[in-house]
């Protein structure tokens, strides 16, 4: 499917948009309208007339403004309309090229079929139309036998795998047509956002795969040009394999291409599965020695599970039936989860033997069952991020497990299940569901700790379990009793501890310097890295970068800075993020960031702390404003001496004699230190008169990272020069690492 000259007012396109639905709040999209809107301004504006598009949309209330003002006259895309269009409408086109989009959620109903759900959608009763089923009306008399000789298809939403009860509630879809497929020479391009089984991910309001789709086309199609669909695709293969390189992404889209030649053939995005080594293979035969034992057992049982199977797997079931065992283990080995979901179909009522999991093991490197990882997926995603965020933190307080990413349920149920359980013990997933659950109280956890229990059942593991909710039972009980669950070093509002970052004094030129990061919630504290030989402050700000895209929340982690006095004039909240990349922005308008300096501390500790607990109930009237005279340390500490109750100092200082003002202010156990990187004097004043405003203190982390966001915008705003100490003595740095160690 080559670029080509193109009349494109023969050119139709059918194009859906499902934000809104019937059920909870939690079905709501914000984006397919956007990116609907997005596909036909790009067909509108290569000459496709507006008449010849169809708009069917259920915007959420937001975004129907915009669909108005596009097609006031759209009408909605509910069941009954869509079979309209579809099933009557398309009869008498009489054009070239068919476009079809649709945007909206997608899930994986009874068969394997694939639903895109109408906005009549309920939470038990999920209703869509059969994608699958749309690509056979394609080749029908529907559309006309004469004309319409290429149809794009794009569907943008999940072809999910719920968990089996929520699966119940999948209604079959809705077929368009059980007609024979009569005209197979059309050319048909159907790209999917994903693959079976999986998300279709959304980011800053739009559909990921939309976004890129429309990038690559509006590339191809300059000049008005048809655009070469082929190419079109392999820029988004391109796009999406940097992305799961960079970024770790793992959604895979995937296109069906029929040009005129029967059934096409299927193109996956991802590389192929590697072939078994030698010890794979031993452990396959193990495998299927085992599975024709267990159909030896029953006749006929090897068809009945694979009717079960069908439910679970995405791939084509074997052709024979009855399929004999070593087809039933490579179908397995075909879906993640297979091997372990075959065997608890053979052995629903006795658990498989130790040998035979190390097989499941060695093979896929998994021990969930599809169901109970699908349902492990959907239980996390019910939690916020913080939920998550929680769950992630007992994994690291109990295994030293640091590396988990938490933002994306799937990932972080990944990073859990890699942890293989040893022989005849508990896995440690359950273990750290078991600790989250018995602390976080609530409905989710209670479905945590049921979804727990039957998987210790399948592997007779539930003595084990009981042991292991009681010592939770335990744990919980003595965290709340400690006051644990609220980190007081965390922004005000939340509590999502913070990332401490030690920067050792600069040697030698270009200021390279070694450094330590820890994150710490609560009283625990885990050791991110450890960087002993000297690098830079762009190689420093690029390691900080990948830290935090992994171990922190943007807006509510605490990012504290220890460093040195001499170094407390570092502008660490304008280090960037992403630099020179697309996303480029600074560290301070994403996270809050202070500075914190613990040196000169210890002979007046005691007063270091008793104006610290002042800091709960102050605010910045209560800040001890000094003068911009005094420049010596005898002169400052004078003044602070007899500012006792004061918990906090904002200087105006100009920049030569500051260094002899922060030792005073360090000394003399001020723990929140506010000043203007750039102005001095009354012009330092005068800002941060009108910044500080009369905030709470407790809110400053937070208050100066608004400011500095604002100031990303207006270069004249001077919240880009505002600097925090803030120095909570009860979240003291980490023991230091000996950086000689390996």
């Amino acid at each position: 499917m080559t670029a080509e000259e193109h009349d494109w007012s023969r050119t139709h396109a059918v194009i859906v948009a499902v934000e809104q639905y019937r059920g909870s709040d939690s079905w709501t999209l914000d984006g397919p309208v956007n990116d609907a809107l997005g596909m036909r301004a790009w067909l509108t504006g290569l000459g496709v007339p507006p008449e010849n598009i169809r708009l069917l949309a259920s915007p959420t209330e937001e975004n129907k403004a915009a669909v108005e003002a596009v097609e006031p006259g759209y009408r909605p895309a509910d069941g009954p309309t869509i079979r309209e269009v579809f099933m009557d409408e398309l009869r008498s086109l009489d054009g070239d090229w068919l476009w079809i989009y649709w945007a909206g959620h997608g899930v994986q109903a009874p068969g394997g079929r694939w639903s895109l759900l109408y906005p009549e959608t309920r939470d038990r009763d999920m209703r869509g139309l059969d994608a699958l089923n749309l690509m056979s009306l394609l080749r029908t008399e529907h559309l006309p036998k004469r004309g319409v000789g290429r149809v794009t298809v794009v569907i943008d939403a999940c072809w999910q795998a719920l968990p089996l009860r929520t699966h119940t509630m999948v209604a079959k879809p809705d077929e368009l047509t059980t007609k024979p497929e009569i005209n197979r020479a059309r050319d048909i391009y159907w790209m999917r956002a994903c693959r079976p089984g999986a998300v279709s991910k959304n980011q800053q309001g739009a559909g990921l795969f939309s976004s890129v789709l429309l990038r690559q086309l509006q590339a191809d199609s300059i000049g008005g040009a048809a655009p070469d669909l082929d190419r079109v695709w392999q820029g988004v293969r391109d796009e999406f394999t940097r992305l799961g390189e960079v970024e770790g992404l793992t959604q895979f889209p995937t296109v069906h291409i029929s040009r005129g030649d029967g059934d096409g053939e299927g193109i996956p995005l991802g590389p192929p599965p590697p072939p078994l080594d030698e010890r794979q293979r031993r452990e396959r035969g193990k495998l299927i020695h085992a599975v024709g034992a267990l159909l030896g057992s029953e006749p006929g049982r090897a068809a009945d599970v694979a009717v079960r199977l069908c439910e679970q797997f995405t791939t084509a079931e074997p052709a024979t039936t009855p399929p004999s065992a070593e087809e039933l283990v490579d179908w397995a080995l075909e879906n993640p989860h297979g091997t372990i979901t075959l065997l608890a179909e053979l052995s629903a009522h006795a658990p498989v033997r130790t040998e035979i999991r190390k097989a499941c093991h060695v093979l896929q490197g998994q021990w969930l069952t599809r169901a109970e990882y699908t349902e492990l997926v959907a239980l996390l995603g019910r939690l916020d991020e913080r939920g998550r965020y929680d769950v992630a933190e007992e994994a690291r307080a109990l295994f030293g497990l640091v590396d988990l990413s938490f933002h994306d349920p799937a990932l972080l149920a990944d990073a859990l299940e890699e942890v293989l359980p040893k022989p005849d013990q508990l896995p440690q997933l359950l273990r750290v569901v078991e600790r989250f659950a018995a602390v976080e109280d609530g409905a989710v956890a209670a479905d945590l700790r049921a979804w727990s229990l039957r998987c210790a059942e399948r592997l007779g593991l539930k003595g084990q379990l009981k042991e292991r909710r009681g010592e939770a039972k335990e744990y919980a009980e003595s965290v709340k009793a400690a006051g644990l669950a609220q980190d007081r070093g965390a922004p005000p509002s939340d509590s999502w501890g913070s990332i401490q970052i030690r920067l050792h004094p600069s040697h030698g030129p270009g200021q390279r310097r070694a450094y330590e990061v820890w994150t710490r919630r609560g009283e625990d504290v885990h050791s991110l890295a450890k960087v002993d030989t000297p690098a830079s402050l762009e190689e420093i700000q690029r390691g900080i970068d990948d830290l935090l895209s992994r171990h922190a929340r943007t807006r509510d982690t605490l990012v504290e800075f220890f460093v040195d006095p001499t170094d407390l004039e570092l502008a660490v909240h304008r280090w960037q993020l992403d630099a020179e990349g697309p996303l480029e922005r600074s560290l301070g308008t994403d996270y809050p960031v202070v500075v914190r300096c613990t040196e000169l501390r210890d002979n007046q500790r005691h007063v270091w702390k008793r104006r610290w607990e002042k800091v709960d109930s102050a605010g910045t009237e209560d800040l001890e404003w000094l003068p911009d005279h005094l420049d010596t340390f005898k002169q400052v500490h004078g003044v602070l001496q007899g500012q006792e109750d004061a918990p906090g100092v904002v200087l105006t200082t100009p920049l030569r004699a500051r260094s002899d003002v922060f030792n005073a202010c360090l000394f003399d156990g001020v723990p929140v230190l506010i000043w203007h990187g750039e102005a001095e004097a009354a012009a330092a004043r005068a800002e941060l008169t009108a910044l500080l405003g009369t905030e709470r203190l407790r809110s400053l982390p937070q208050h100066l990272r608004k400011l500095r966001s604002a100031s990303e915008a207006d270069e004249s705003h001077h919240g880009r020069h505002m600097a925090l100490l803030w120095d909570d003595p009860h979240r003291p740095l980490p023991d230091q690492l000996d950086l000689s160690a390996p």
